[in-house]
C-alpha cells in the first residue's frame, strides 16, 4: 500500500526548464502555490510526505517521478533522455536508497524517464518517447522480470 510520497519543490530555475507547449513561460510564484497545495493533498490522503528542498542545477527536477521509478519489491533509478536531466539521479540515488535495499540503474545506451511508464495491476507498459529508447526501456524489462524471480 502506497503510504510515503517523495517531492522536490520547484526552483527558480523552473523557468528553464524542458517544453513542448506553446504555454509560456511557467510562472515561479504559481507552482510554489501548485506544488505546496499538491503536498497538502496527498498528505489529506494519509500520505507521509518528504518534501526535498529545490536543485537550482536542474530546472526540471521539481518532476521527480521521472528520475526513478518505484516498485514494491525495487527502485530503479532511470537514465534520463534529456541530457540536462542526468544529473538529478545521483542526489535521488542517495535519498531512495534510504527506503530501498535494491536500487538498480539504467545505463547508457538505455535511456529511460519513468513519466514514459505506467503500472496497471501487476503490468508495466513502457512508452518509447524522444526520452526512453529500446535499450532503456529493455533494461526496465529485465529488472523487473528478475526481481520477480525466488532467490537462492
Amino acid at each position: 500500500m502506497l503510504n510515503q510520497a517523495i517531492l522536490r519543490s520547484p526552483g527558480k530555475s523552473i523557468i528553464h526548464g524542458l517544453t513542448t507547449a506553446e504555454l509560456g513561460t511557467p510562472n515561479y510564484e504559481k507552482a510554489i502555490i501548485q506544488h505546496a497545495e499538491y503536498a497538502r493533498a496527498l498528505k489529506e490522503c494519509g500520505l507521509e510526505v518528504l518534501v526535498l528542498e529545490a536543485d537550482e542545477h536542474y530546472p526540471d527536477s521539481t518532476f521527480i517521478e521521472d528520475v526513478a521509478l518505484l516498485t514494491k519489491n525495487c527502485a530503479i533509478i532511470t537514465n534520463p533522455g534529456a541530457p540536462s536531466r542526468r544529473g538529478e539521479t545521483i542526489a535521488i540515488k542517495k535519498i531512495i536508497s534510504d527506503f530501498y535495499s535494491n536500487v538498480e540503474m539504467v545505463q547508457l545506451p538505455g535511456t529511460v524517464e519513468a513519466g514514459d511508464i505506467m503500472m496497471v495491476g501487476s503490468h508495466f507498459y513502457i512508452g518509447l518517447s524522444q526520452r526512453t529508447n529500446t535499450a532503456g526501456a529493455q533494461q526496465i524489462i529485465t529488472i523487473l522480470e528478475n526481481m520477480d524471480l525466488p532467490g537462492p
